[in-house]
């Protein structure tokens, strides 16, 4: 679990070095308002997620959930959302004419493995909520608040 931890905490280190290129490099050669909004919600959500992992790992580990099947799909989300927004934002800052065909669908895809990933861990933390409660017969815990 240490190394989603680490990996999402070099995506936030990544997102500030990235916000850093955005300000003082990208703004300076485009007046493209378009590409540099869509570059902020990129980072946005690169954060967003990557804070998100960080608190879903945290949930897991209370609720003692070692499935980590949507914590990999909100990496493969990033991956694929912001990913390749980073490379199509790079080739055209390059000048180069590119069209990309099918490889419009990858963001798309991307936003669809983050809604799954999301959707995954609340199935998982209530399925595990719903099995404590069965097991306590509905009793109230005695844990003093």
């Amino acid at each position: 679990m240490k190394n989603y931890f680490v990996f999402f905490f070099i995506l936030l280190g990544l997102s500030v070095l990235l916000a850093a290129l955005g300000s003082h490099f990208i703004y300076e050669i485009t007046e493209d308002e378009e590409l540099l909004s869509r570059w902020t919600t990129t980072l946005n959500y690169q954060i967003y997620h990557s804070l998100g992992g960080i608190l879903m790992l945290l949930v897991f580990k209370q609720c003692n959930i070692l499935e980590k099947w949507p914590v990999n799909l909100l990496i493969a989300g990033i991956i694929f959302f912001c990913g390749f927004f980073y490379v199509k934002t790079g080739m055209l800052l390059e000048g180069k004419s590119i069209h990309f065909g099918f490889l419009r669908n990858v963001r798309p895809i991307g936003g669809l493995l983050f809604v799954a990933g999301w959707f995954g861990a609340a199935g998982l933390v209530n399925h595990k909520i719903s099995r404590q409660a069965k097991r306590d017969g509905g009793r109230k815990s005695k844990r003093k608040k």
